[in-house]
């Protein structure tokens, strides 16, 4: 408060508390709004944990070893079964693009850790590529195992779909 004489500026500082109080509710309220629409996003899904392995040994088209020994098997897509045409391909072009290097697993929330068979489920990125949608683009794989068959959703789906529709397959 200023009183006669003082040589404080005459400015009530009042005006400014009004303001601060104004500014912290308006990000109090953003930040709540924030909280509730990631909690009802279809999209939150789309969190994902990563980490980087060495793959030692392709299995076949949609299933890897990495170096602790675990069986990985690929998220959201199908490659042909042993003795069944394209098996060999599909194995071989996996293997040409990870077996012997380091990857990035990704583990999307969306998507249960593990499968019954206890193969962890994992996108497989190398150099910033999806091993499994390389596989779709040139016809070595289909789009499954996701909310279209009665699995989990997965974030890169639609994408998937896209990709198996603008291919034939090679069998």
């Amino acid at each position: 408060m200023v009183r006669a004489g003082d040589s404080a500026h005459p400015v009530s500082v009042a005006p400014a508390r009004i303001v601060l109080l104004l500014l912290g509710i308006v990000v109090g309220v953003v930040g709540v709004r924030m909280v509730i629409d990631a909690r009802d996003d279809p999209m939150r899904s789309a969190r994902t944990s990563a980490q980087t392995v060495l793959v030692v040994e392709v299995v076949d088209g949609d299933t890897l070893v990495i170096g602790s020994g675990r069986h990985v098997r690929l998220i959201g897509i199908d490659t042909p079964e042993r003795d069944t045409c394209g098996y060999q391909r599909a194995s071989d072009a996996l293997r040409s693009l990870v077996e012997g290097r380091k990857v990035r697993l990704v583990n999307p929330e969306s998507v249960q850790d593990q499968d019954r068979y206890g193969r962890l489920l994992r996108y497989v990125d190398r150099e910033g590529a999806d091993a499994g949608l390389d596989l779709l683009r040139v016809g070595l794989a289909v789009a499954r195992y996701d909310s279209r068959d009665g699995y989990d959703p997965h974030p890169r789906e639609e994408r998937y779909h896209r990709a198996d529709r603008a291919v034939a397959s090679i069998c």
